[in-house]
């Protein structure tokens, strides 16, 4: 009455121990074995042979169990090392990729600062330059006392004016020379830093010159307009301007400051130096006596045959006994013109802060000197021989 023991392969009664635990739902401390049987045959196994490992495994199933902890642990070590190496690489490679782009971004708004600011430094070149030819142009007709071309009236009035010089030099003179070393300065400063803050400076001198002068102009000249006298006003300031832009860095403050403060004592000195020149802002108690001067050139055939014209036309020089521009027109005609030269002495009793002028130089508004008015045609400024014989002319000829 025995039963019977189903025949089962030692090679598939293998222990689950010794392979990597697989089991669902088995109860705590045992294991299922991975046999290749059916399940009837599985069924009469476990009625003799109970499906389990012992509570005190044997030397041989830790040692198993030893190698399949090992294994892995190893995987898991492996894996966590993968993982961690992975995201470092990733995270260095974001930070890379982040540190990059801010490098790029910020050569590229470098890159175009610097293309900019190099820009504005050319386009600076040429305005300064600009200014250059205009004051050259004026200084060469103060020079060689030639008569300015002018779109608009006033031009010769307030050009021949007694702010026109300073200490007998062209006030255009030294206008050119800093319009000129502004130009040569911002051509520099294109690619040198260094020579940026000598265009400021030269700028800062021509915007307070200019402030100055555009001041006597609407204040003592104010019924007239003067063509140069503006267009030097726009190069001078739009220098200054684009000067401050060109040289801010993004704090227009720190370029800002230092005109300002600069720009009074520079208008400061020019006060006292045209007062000096010219006894313009001098003591009330100055005063200047009528002194004739002395002419001391001889008069040629041209000079005395132009004077017999001009008394023929009525024409009229307005003058002062002060100005050398006056002196310098009765020189071209000489002494021996003077007896019958038309002159007229606008401060006759000399002159003093505050005096009039003549009645006929202040009907016919005379601002400058000297004055021509030929045939009710005013022409300012010391005039040559030639021009004043062909105005004559041509009033000889209508008559």
């Amino acid at each position: 009455g025995r039963r019977r023991m189903p025949s089962v392969g030692l090679r598939e009664m293998s222990c689950a121990a010794l392979s990597p635990p697989r089991s669902r739902g088995g109860r705590p401390g045992t294991r299922r074995v991975s046999v290749s049987l059916s399940a009837s045959r599985r069924r009469a196994r476990s009625q003799f042979f109970p499906v389990t490992c012992r509570k005190e495994p044997t030397l041989g199933l830790l040692i198993a169990a030893r190698r399949r902890l090992g294994r892995r642990s190893k995987r898991v070590s492996n894996t966590t090392a993968c993982a961690s190496e992975r995201e470092r690489d990733a995270f260095e490679n974001s930070s890379l990729e982040s540190t990059s782009t801010s490098t790029s971004t910020s050569s590229i708004n470098s890159d175009e600062t610097n293309v900019t600011e190099r820009f504005a430094f050319r386009f600076l070149s040429v305005l300064a330059g600009a200014g250059a030819v205009e004051t050259a142009y004026l200084t060469f007709t103060k020079v060689f006392s030639s008569s300015v071309f002018c779109p608009t009236a006033g031009c010769e009035t307030i050009l021949t004016s007694r702010y026109s010089e300073l200490f007998g030099i062209p006030v255009s003179f030294f206008g050119c020379l800093t319009y000129a070393g502004v130009a040569y300065l911002s051509s520099l400063a294109v690619k040198e830093r260094e020579y940026r803050l000598g265009v400021v400076g030269g700028a800062t001198v021509l915007a307070s010159v200019s402030a100055f002068l555009a001041y006597i102009l609407f204040t003592e000249f104010s019924g007239e307009t003067c063509f140069w006298c503006l267009s030097s006003c726009f190069f001078s300031f739009s220098t200054f301007a684009l000067a401050l832009w060109a040289t801010s860095d993004g704090d227009p403050i720190k370029t800002t400051v230092p005109p300002v403060v600069i720009s009074p004592l520079i208008v400061s000195a020019l006060v006292v130096l045209f007062g000096d020149a010219d006894g313009t802002f001098a003591s009330e108690n100055l005063e200047l006596p009528y002194k004739e001067p002395v002419v001391t050139t001889q008069s040629s055939d041209a000079a005395l045959s132009l004077v017999k014209k001009l008394n023929r036309v009525n024409a009229k020089m307005y003058g002062a006994f002060w100005c050398s521009h006056c002196l310098e027109q009765k020189e071209v005609f000489g002494k021996e013109a003077m007896e019958n030269f038309p002159y007229v002495e606008c401060f006759p009793a000399g002159w003093k802060k505050g005096t009039k002028e003549a009645a006929a130089c202040e009907s016919n508004d005379v601002r400058g000197f000297p004055t021509w008015i030929i045939n009710g045609e005013k022409i300012e400024g010391d005039q040559t021989l030639e021009d004043l014989e062909f105005t004559v002319d041509k009033i000889l000829e209508k008559q």
